[in-house]
């Protein structure tokens, strides 16, 4: 085997050159031996030089790829050129030495010194590539049901204007009582609408990065969601809000959003009469936590499970009640770096609460 650190003896612009890229380079002989390495690969797959050196490549590959790896070198040899690796439907991934698997994408050249061929293989970790590609996908998919859901609620509301706007054009023998009754209808569905483009509006409007987060007043927040809920609405409930609540950090105007909608789902799917506990928690690893209890017939394990993040696994008459505004919900409270729950048992009401990070101490 040739000493490949002679090629270069005479030339140590070009070693340190090697040596300075952010790839991992590795030069391997015909027989799939390693004989020169960069810090670089060195650093990815946690070796040392006189580890690699006169090892066969293999020692870096995993063993479900090296009953084929020892032909594809072979066939390299064979008719070398410069080509690039993994960049098909195939997933590369190198073996560190402590046994983790890690993807990589290589681009292979060649090299001839004293009539012997060399291979060199760039190498990079592609690890975060990977993870930003998964999170996007996750994200697309997530944005996918959300305009689904989003699409499906505004169209519901508006077939109610429709159809109640047509009974109320064509049907002259309605009585007074059912045209009001009709008309309530059509405000209460155009109320909707409008909750929904304002809670979407509100959504997309700041960026994570460019809100102002701040301590919030939980009490006035949540008197200014009372005053947004129709009197008629609210009647025959029984609403008790707590004297204290934790100091969280976050975005108000958000918050205001995620009580709107836990109050609102209370006192519509709460018991007869519903009777509302609104309060909160402090907990001890650096979250508050905030709930709204009703006396409602509760939640089965699937609808707990999907009921934040896939509503339409419930079922159309589950979308209408609750989809659009806890997939909003969600989002919001994930922005703020915080996260959603809900807790219920059938025939017992339910809890659905959310945590935000508590007041830092200075």
């Amino acid at each position: 085997m040739v000493d490949f650190s002679d090629v270069f003896q005479n030339n140590m612009s070009v070693n340190t050159l090697i040596d300075s890229l952010s790839e991992g380079v590795i030069f391997i002989n015909q027989k799939g031996k390693i004989v020169l390495t960069n810090n670089k690969s060195c650093e990815l797959f946690g070796y040392t030089r006189n580890e690699l050196i006169g090892e066969t490549i293999e020692k870096l590959i995993p063993n479900k790829y090296k009953h084929t790896h020892h032909k594809h070198i072979q066939g390299y040899f064979k008719s070398p050129k410069t080509r690039p690796m993994g960049h098909t439907n195939s997933k590369l991934s190198g073996l560190k030495k402590d046994g983790n698997e890690f993807p990589v994408e290589i681009s292979l050249s060649h090299i001839k010194s004293n009539n012997e061929s060399f291979s060199v293989a760039f190498i990079m970790d592609i690890s975060a590539r990977i993870k930003a590609e998964n999170e996007l996908k996750k994200r697309n998919l997530e944005l996918d049901a959300f305009a689904h859901t989003i699409a499906h609620e505004l169209h519901s509301q508006l077939n109610s204007v429709i159809g109640f706007s047509q009974l109320l054009l064509n049907n002259n023998e309605l009585s007074p009582a059912k045209k009001t009754s009709f008309l309530e209808m059509i405000v209460a569905s155009g109320f909707k609408m409008n909750s929904i483009i304002r809670e979407i509006l509100l959504f997309a409007s700041a960026k994570k990065e460019e809100i102002v987060k701040s301590p919030l007043s939980m009490t006035d927040i949540i008197t200014e969601v009372l005053k947004r809920i129709p009197a008629k609405e609210k009647m025959n409930t029984e609403i008790i809000i707590s004297n204290n609540f934790a100091v969280s950090i976050g975005y108000g105007p958000w918050i205001e959003e995620v009580w709107y909608n836990y109050i609102t789902n209370a006192i519509k799917y709460g018991g007869t009469p519903a009777v509302i506990e609104i309060g909160s928690s402090q907990s001890e690893d650096g979250y508050n936590k905030f709930w709204v209890k009703d006396n409602g017939k509760g939640l089965s394990e699937k609808e707990c499970e999907f009921i934040f993040t896939d509503p339409e696994k419930l079922g159309e008459n589950f979308i209408k009640g609750h989809g659009l505004g806890l997939s909003i919900v969600n989002r919001i409270v994930t922005k703020l770096d915080g996260w959603v729950q809900v807790e219920s048992t059938p025939t017992k009401g339910s809890i659905f609460s959310f945590f935000l990070p508590e007041l830092p101490n200075k």
